[in-house]
């Protein structure tokens, strides 16, 4: 007889929501690979690479130990969708580039420590892929922490290694605007065509320390830059499919092709405008409708952009375009693993920082759902494994090796 772990009692305990949410939605679930996909779910220790909760957490008064109605991420939500481990991204608007940003990333950083400290019980940090499989073992959330826009670094490769100490494990190399760094994919125009050469000596001290590149968000000759120049894999933390919806903030299958080749990850964005290319048609042609009533909340909230963000996302859940079907973030993932193997891919949600998802992934206790769409799509539970937090802790490893091994040739 199975003895389920409590885990998977949790993951019991919210089938009838969840299958109740997806009859409502048209859809029917399948009880019996359904219990098939908890129990496999339960084995798995299942990673997200990106949310943007430290943002959400600094903008409300909220405890991660008890279940909110405020944002997509808690601890008492990570148990119930069975997600083991999540980096919390100490996100910086480039807005800040010019502003001390080292003291924002910073007061991001002491709140997630914060939020641990308080819950002592519930979650702790991870520092390394061991500290993830003990805090698995434990039955609490792994909490990790990355860094999205690497201008709190401030030019200055002490503050980079000081960052490490303080727990960061990867750095989005920049955000929506060029930085010091490297150029945007959703810059007007290049800066540095690419990597700066500031940014060409961060990296290679990031292989040296052991921190994870993150090329989501920057441009596509950034990232051809970093693949030629790092000598450990690199990561998409949260990046999605152009070949399937055509946006600049996605991977084309060539740069897919190199991430693999370099042994790295696309962490597959749950975000509808980056996974399906008529909702974001719908929302361009809705933002573009809302643009009075945004900027009268920019004029409002004008020294306060988390809050700006908060209301614009309340505008666009009541005005803005139906989520897609949680279909479509499953074809990303075939896509990839079509395209170079099942070995690149996982999941990167940007939960807290974009505002719409799919069908059933309004929130981290959705996660089972991806578990089930795999199954019913034939993979393997090996794979499916990989598929949930496998492949990225291959790569964290692989950069801790590289790190190793940098550091003893000299």
């Amino acid at each position: 007889m199975k003895v389920y772990t409590k885990k998977a009692i949790w993951l019991f305990s919210i089938f009838l929501l969840i299958s109740s949410f997806i009859l409502q939605a048209g859809d029917k679930i399948d009880p019996i690979l359904w219990k098939k996909a908890l129990k496999l779910h339960d084995e798995a220790i299942v990673i997200d690479t990106h949310s943007d909760t430290p943002m959400a957490l600094l903008a409300e008064e909220m405890d991660m130990g008890k279940k909110n109605n405020k944002g997509e991420v808690d601890f008492i939500r990570m148990k119930e969708g069975g997600l083991d481990a999540m980096f919390w991204a100490a996100f910086v608007s480039n807005s800040n580039d010019e502003k001390q940003p080292s003291r924002v990333a910073l007061d991001l950083i002491d709140e997630i420590y914060q939020q641990v400290d308080r819950n002592p019980n519930l979650a702790r940090i991870a520092l390394s892929p061991t500290d993830i499989y003990e805090i698995h073992k434990e039955g609490k959330r792994a909490i990790l922490i990355g860094m999205e826009n690497g201008s709190p670094i401030e030019n200055s490769l002490r503050f980079l290694r000081d960052f490490y100490r303080l727990g960061v494990r990867y750095i989005t190399l920049t955000h929506n605007s060029n930085n010091a760094i490297c150029d945007s994919s959703t810059a007007d125009k290049p800066k540095w065509n690419g990597l700066s050469p500031f940014g060409i000596e961060m990296v290679k001290e990031m292989n040296r320390i052991g921190m994870i590149v993150d090329i989501s968000h920057v441009s596509d000759k950034t990232f051809w830059d970093v693949i030629q120049l790092s000598r450990a894999p690199v990561m998409a933390s949260h990046s999605c499919v152009r070949a399937i919806c055509d946006v600049p903030r996605n991977m084309t299958d060539e740069m897919i092709r190199a991430l693999a080749q370099k042994g790295g990850v696309i962490q597959i964005n749950f975000y509808s405008s980056f996974l399906d290319s008529q909702y974001n048609k719908k929302f361009e042609e809705t933002r573009k409708a809302l643009e009075p009533e945004i900027n009268k909340l920019r004029e409002t909230y004008k020294n306060d952009r988390s809050a700006v963000w908060r209301e614009m996302s309340k505008l666009f859940k009541e005005k803005g375009p139906s989520a897609p079907p949680i279909e479509t973030l499953i074809d990303h993932i075939d896509h990839v693993v079509k395209l170079v193997g099942v070995d690149y891919v996982g999941l990167g949600s940007d939960f807290d920082g974009a505002g719409s998802f799919p069908i059933g992934l309004e929130d981290v206790s959705g996660y089972p759902l991806i578990t089930y769409h795999l199954l019913k799509r034939g993979y393997k539970e090996a794979d499916i494994k990989k598929i949930l937090g496998g492949n990225f802790l291959r790569v964290f490893n692989s950069v801790i090796q590289v790190s190793k091994e940098m550091t003893s040739a000299k």
